[in-house]
């Protein structure tokens, strides 16, 4: 019971400081800036040795006693597992009890005793005398520096932070011989990282992808430039199909039709249902016009706002397309 008090507290203070952080920017003075409050972790790190557990999952503990996490069950599903050492994969058949494991998961968690989490990513074999890889996850599009220092960039990541690469980065696929460039980490990718002392990556070892594919947008003056699988660099990104989502008091309106297509669904009209989305022959949503949720096969999912055709075009919040066919919305 006291450990799982100590868990409760924990997200209890992140909580609360987020509150205070609302507070605080709603009472300062009106020509002071008001202060961006705190985002909360993306991803969670747990970590520990493997402990005797007779449940389902790898039970870790961790030797601080003040982290609220000292004692966790991942639970590895189909998250990749891999050696610190070499960047390949690992049998996670052959750990054994007191070797020591890390783990990134969503913020999500049972509050079992002890807590219990859906691995994303395992590392295990990690040298007593070596750091352990970080787990990040591409949030937007490069940005480069002055031009001269070619082969140098930073991009954001999920959660907020930068990934910075140099010419002097090695990339490793997953599973594959493909060779990696930095023109690889698109929006929504998932990497480990391997830093150097000076904190720029001296090896990045992509992930399966999480994603089908990526969005990016642009503001405009009326309409909202979209998108898909691509930026708005006019020589890098000639092919990326682009589409114009409608900007309302809802927010950005995003053509289901266009953004769906161009990500590798299929789109059908039909007569009682609206809109059809599938892929690879499954159905995936459907969405009536002035409808304010998506009939999917578990059930209906919730819109930020309603359904929206006009001129023949089928709308949805973006947010909410994204949401619905797997995409990631890169940060603008």
């Amino acid at each position: 019971m006291k450990k799982l008090l100590s868990v409760l507290l924990a997200l209890a203070a992140l909580s609360a400081a987020l509150c205070v952080s609302a507070a605080a920017a709603e009472a300062a003075v009106p020509d002071a800036p008001a202060e961006e409050p705190a985002e909360a972790p993306a991803f969670v790190r747990v970590w520990g040795k493997v402990s005797p557990w007779d449940g389902e999952g790898i039970l870790l503990k961790n030797s601080n006693p003040d982290d609220p996490l000292n004692e966790v069950v991942i639970h590895p599903g189909e998250a990749p597992a891999v050696d610190a050492v070499t960047g390949l994969p690992m049998d996670l058949k052959t750990v054994k009890e007191g070797d020591t494991l890390y783990a990134w998961a969503g913020p999500a968690m049972a509050l079992s005793l002890p807590p219990q989490v859906s691995a994303l990513v395992i590392v295990g074999n990690i040298p007593a005398d070596a750091a352990v890889p970080e787990f990040c996850e591409i949030a937007g599009q490069a940005v480069f520096p002055a031009p001269g220092d070619e082969g140098s960039a930073k991009f954001p990541l999920t959660g907020g932070g930068e990934l910075e690469v140099t010419g002097k980065t090695v990339y490793t696929p997953w599973l594959t011989k493909q060779i990696i460039r930095m023109e690889d980490l698109n929006p929504g990718t998932r990497v480990l990282v391997w830093k150097d002392k000076d904190g720029a990556a001296e090896k990045i070892q992509l992930l399966p992808g999480a994603y089908q594919g990526y969005v990016c947008t642009l503001a405009a003056m009326g309409g909202v430039p979209i998108a898909v699988n691509g930026g708005f660099d006019a020589e890098r990104d000639q092919d990326t199909p682009q589409f114009n989502g409608k900007r309302t008091e809802n927010g950005v309106m995003a053509p289901i039709r266009g953004i769906a297509e161009a990500a590798g669904y299929e789109v059908r009209w039909d007569k009682s249902l609206g809109a059809v989305v599938s892929l690879n022959g499954e159905t995936v949503f459907s969405v009536l016009p002035g409808s304010d949720v998506t009939v999917t096969p578990d059930g209906e999912s919730a819109l930020s706002a309603p359904c929206l055709k006009e001129g023949g075009t089928t709308y949805l919040p973006l947010e909410d397309l994204c949401r619905q066919l797997n995409l990631f919305l890169a940060r603008g």
